[in-house]
């Protein structure tokens, strides 16, 4: 059951990017279409630290609304395996949106700051309903920013991204996880400027 709501959320948002861009592209609004690396440095286990890292990608898609604002829409997915030898995994799905301001008055480098809210997904050997704590599916969020530098009128290198990832799922101890998230990767614009 669960799965089939994250499949229609997935298939939603999937549809929700496909119509806004269609409807960008035919306004000529500018939109950004990005993917990148990511590693995450999770505390997932309740108690200690029980820190541990995963590695994976993120694809985004942002709205240009001017004066550097756009919404953006983010897919993101963390795996570790054999967590502190213990052969157990975790899989980590979210799906973000909210706003990002870039600023623009430094040429080619492009700072930008993001707040993304929504929901992950967790699977594997260390989620939550593997380990008889409750529900797979928390509330997510990330807050940070980063450097683009702009490599041509289309085309940005993603230096650095650096996110506060924040999660609520349920582990038997206080239900929350302060994660550190750091990517980097390539921005296409479309559009006019």
């Amino acid at each position: 059951m669960q799965k089939n709501i994250w499949r229609a959320a997935f298939l939603a948002v999937m549809l929700a990017m496909f119509f806004f861009v269609a409807r960008s592209a035919a306004a000529q609004s500018t939109f950004d279409l990005g993917a990148g690396y990511s590693y995450v440095h999770t505390n997932a286990p309740a108690g200690d630290c029980g820190c541990f890292s995963m590695n994976g990608g993120y694809g985004w898609l942002g709205y240009h609304l001017g004066h550097g604002v756009a919404i953006v829409g983010e897919i993101a997915v963390q795996h570790a395996g054999n967590i502190e030898n213990t052969g157990a995994d975790l899989t980590l799905t979210s799906f973000l949106a909210g706003p990002r301001y870039t600023v623009h008055a430094f040429g080619r480098l492009q700072p930008f700051a993001q707040v993304l809210l929504g929901g992950a997904h967790a699977s594997g050997g260390l989620s939550p309903s593997s380990s008889g704590f409750g529900s797979s599916n928390s509330f997510a969020a990330i807050a940070g920013g980063g450097l683009e530098l702009r490599l041509t009128e289309r085309v940005s290198l993603r230096a650095i991204e650096a996110d506060y990832y924040y999660t609520r799922f349920n582990n038997g101890t206080n239900d929350r996880q302060n994660n550190l998230r750091i990517g980097a990767g390539l921005v296409f614009r479309f559009g006019e400027r």
